[in-house]
């Protein structure tokens, strides 16, 4: 039983590992869906702002104002260019973060496993020695019973 309570000391530790891998997981596809919405938003932007310049054109614009918007948009551009860039790492930073969740998941659960096992284990010696117990019973009953018609 000794054996018994060290395997649930352990599970209890590796279920609070468990958990704080996955809380870790949950952040970084956090931090991904934020810096989504953050490049969805600029492009959007960026969109919009290009649609104003074009209005804007058939106007009539000047060379200087011409140069200011695609100065403007090159920095539009720029930036979406490295959200895509902390995307792809965050991506890579989520999927790394599921790997050790899965696999700190995976040895919580063996050892779930291995301790389900010694449980039935114990419980079968225990409904044997239980059975020999009986069987010992009857059997020196069923001697005294024996001796007791000999006599």
């Amino acid at each position: 039983m000794a054996e018994l309570s060290q395997l649930e000391m352990l599970l209890e530790l590796e279920q609070q590992r468990t958990d704080k891998l996955a809380q870790h997981f949950s952040q970084a596809k956090q931090q991904l869906m934020s810096e989504q919405q953050r490049l969805d938003g600029l492009v959007q932007y960026r969109l919009d702002y290009l649609n104003q310049l074009q209005t804007r054109g058939t106007g009539g614009i000047q060379s200087i104002q011409f140069g200011q918007y695609h100065a403007f948009v090159g920095k539009l551009d720029e930036g979406v260019e490295q959200l895509h860039q902390v995307i792809k790492k965050l991506n890579q930073v989520v999927e790394q973060r599921k790997q050790q969740w899965l696999k700190q998941r995976r040895k919580a659960e063996s050892i779930e496993i291995l301790i389900q096992n010694k449980m039935r284990e114990a419980e079968r010696k225990r409904a044997r020695r239980e059975q020999k117990n009986l069987d010992d019973f009857s059997t020196q009953r069923f001697i005294r019973n024996k001796k007791a018609r000999l006599v």
